[in-house]
C-alpha cells in the first residue's frame, strides 16, 4: 500500500499535478500523539515534540498539552514528568519547574533518578545548616571564614550556588543552628560580618574585597577566602615567609619509639630555619604559624599567611608509614590532584581523613588554582627540595630523593602565594630517625630549607 502511495505521488509530480502538502514534523508528531495516546508510540511522539519545543522549534503550550494527553501514569511516566520540568525551565518558569521536580526527586524510578538529580542540582537551591562560624587571619590583606556544616548538608552544591555581588556573597537555602549568632562581626581582611536569616546566609565584604568559595567534604564545610586590597609594604621591608610547623598539641601524628615526636621536631626545624634565614638573608621577614606545642586548625595556617600578605608558605613535616618502606628520604609536595596511591595515603594521614576523602577533594579543587601560582609553587618546591636534600646528605649520605610530587593537602588549600609542603625525612626509618634525634642534623636540614627559600625568592623576584 505504501509502495502504491509513493508511486502515485511520483506520477503526480511527473505529470505536473498538485501533490498534497506533507505535514510538518511537529504536526506529524501531534497527529501521532492523538492516534496513539494510550501506548508507547504516542508517548515517544510527545517526548520528541517536547524536545523540539525546548529548543524553540515547536509551540511550548502545545507540547504541554500533548504531554498531558499521554499522561504521567504510564510505563514512561517519569520521562513525561521530566519533560514537563524541562519545558517549564525553557519558558523561564523556574518556580513551576521546581514544583514539578520536587515530588519526582523524592520518588524517581531508577531509570530517571540520574536525570532528576541533575535537574535538581540546576534548579533547586542547595540546603544545609551551619553549626559553627569561625574567621582566621589577623592581618589586613585577607581573612578566611570557615562555615562548618551539619549532617546532610551538601557543601559542593552550596558552593556552586553561591551568589556573588558587589560587596556580598550569599548562600541561599543555608540556615544556622541555634548556637550560631545571627550577626557574626569580623571587621578585618575585607570581611565586615557574617549574617544569617530565614533560608539565607550572607557575608558582607568591604567595597574593594573579593571572595572565593571552596567546599570541603570531610567534615563538611565551606571556606570563604576574602581578599582585601593588599597593603603596601613599609619602606625597607623585605619579603615575608610563613613557616608552618605541622601538627601540634594533641595532633601529633608521628613518633619513633615514643621518644621522637613530629610536632616537636618540626617546631625545632622551623625555628632553626627562621634563624638561618636571619643569617643569610636579613631582609627576609619570617612568621611561624605556631611557636609552641599547641594545636592549630589546618584552615587557620594558610589563612594566617593570606592575611599577613605572605610571599611564600612552607609547611614542614616528617614522613612515616605503618607499612614497611624500602627507603625513606625527602619529598616535597605542591597542591594538585594526584593518582599516586602513596601520595593519597600520606595526604590522608596529614589531613586526618581517609584516602577516598582525599580523592573527593581532588575533584573539588578542579579549576581552583591560578596557573601562575602553580608554576611559582613548583619553582619553590624545586629550590627547597634540592637544597634540603643537599644539606641533609652532608650528615646522612644515604638520604634518599623521593622527588617532587603533587598531592591534596588541606593545609595548602586556598594559599594565595607559592606554597609547598616538605616531608624533610622519615621518622619510621631507623637511620633517619637516629639522625633526626641529633641537633646537628636538624640544623643541616634547616640551613638547606633556608637556602632553598632564598633561591626561590631570588628566582621569583622577591630579593
Amino acid at each position: 500500500m505504501e509502495r502504491l502511495r509513493r508511486a502515485a505521488l511520483a506520477l503526480a509530480v511527473a505529470l505536473g499535478c498538485d501533490a498534497p502538502e506533507p505535514p510538518s514534523e511537529v504536526d506529524a508528531l501531534a497527529l501521532e500523539v492523538e492516534a496513539h495516546a494510550g501506548d508507547n508510540r504516542g508517548v515517544a511522539a510527545a517526548l520528541r515534540y517536547a524536545r523540539l519545543a525546548e529548543a524553540g522549534g515547536a509551540d511550548a503550550s502545545r507540547a504541554v498539552a500533548l504531554l498531558e494527553r499521554v499522561g504521567r501514569d504510564g510505563p514512561r511516566g517519569c520521562e513525561v514528568r521530566l519533560a514537563e520540568v524541562r519545558l517549564a525551565r525553557a519558558r523561564g518558569d523556574l518556580v513551576g519547574a521546581r514544583e514539578l521536580l520536587e515530588p519526582l526527586r523524592r520518588a524517581a524510578p531508577a531509570a530517571c533518578a540520574g536525570e532528576s538529580e541533575r535537574l535538581g542540582a540546576e534548579l533547586l537551591p542547595a540546603t544545609g545548616l551551619v553549626e559553627r562560624i569561625a574567621a582566621f587571619g589577623a592581618g589586613g590583606a585577607g581573612v578566611r571564614a570557615v562555615l562548618t556544616l551539619g549532617e546532610g548538608s551538601d557543601p559542593v552544591a552550596l558552593a556552586r550556588g553561591a551568589r556573588h555581588g558587589p560587596g556580598v556573597v550569599v548562600f541561599d537555602g543555608l540556615g544556622a543552628g541555634p548556637l550560631v549568632p545571627r550577626d557574626f562581626p569580623v571587621g578585618r581582611g575585607g570581611l565586615r560580618r557574617v549574617l544569617h536569616g530565614p533560608g539565607e546566609l550572607r557575608l558582607e565584604l568591604e567595597a574593594d574585597a573579593e571572595a572565593t568559595v571552596l567546599a570541603l567534604a570531610s567534615p563538611a564545610r565551606l571556606l570563604v577566602d576574602v581578599v582585601a586590597a593588599r597593603p603596601d609594604a613599609a619602606p625597607g621591608e623585605g619579603p615575608l615567609v610563613v613557616l608552618d610547623p605541622g601538627h601540634g598539641g594533641e595532633d601529633d601524628r608521628g613518633s619513633w619509639n615514643g621518644r621522637l615526636h613530629e610536632a616537636d621536631l618540626v617546631l625545632d626545624l622551623a625555628q632553626r630555619t627562621s634563624q638561618a634565614l636571619g643569617r643569610v638573608a636579613p631582609s627576609v621577614r619570617v612568621l611561624l604559624t605556631r611557636t609552641e606545642d599547641r594545636p592549630v586548625d589546618l584552615e587557620a595556617r594558610t589563612a594566617l599567611a593570606n592575611a599577613a600578605g605572605a610571599d611564600l608558605f612552607v609547611s614542614l613535616h616528617l614522613n612515616g608509614s605503618r607499612e614497611e618502606v624500602r627507603r625513606g628520604g625527602v619529598t616535597t609536595f605542591v597542591l594538585d590532584a594526584s593518582s599516586d596511591r602513596a601520595a593519597r595515603r600520606l595526604a590522608a594521614r596529614e589531613n586526618g581523613t581517609r584516602p577516598y576523602e582525599v580523592t573527593q577533594l581532588q575533584h573539588l579543587l578542579a579549576g581552583f588554582h591560578r596557573r601562575e601560582q602553580v608554576a611559582a609553587s613548583r619553582a619553590l618546591a624545586d629550590a627547597v627540595h634540592q637544597e634540603t636534600l643537599r644539606a641533609g646528605r652532608r650528615l646522612l649520605p644515604t638520604l634518599a630523593d623521593r622527588g617532587i610530587k603533587s598531592a591534596t593537602f588541606f593545609v595548602l588549600v586556598g594559599a594565595r602565594m607559592p606554597a609547598v609542603l616538605l616531608e624533610a625525612s622519615f621518622l619510621t626509618q631507623d637511620d633517619e630517625a637516629a639522625a633526626l634525634a641529633r641537633p646537628a642534623y636538624r640544623e643541616a636540614l634547616a640551613q638547606g630549607i633556608a637556602a632553598g627559600i632564598v633561591r626561590a625568592l631570588s628566582q621569583l623576584g622577591g630579593v
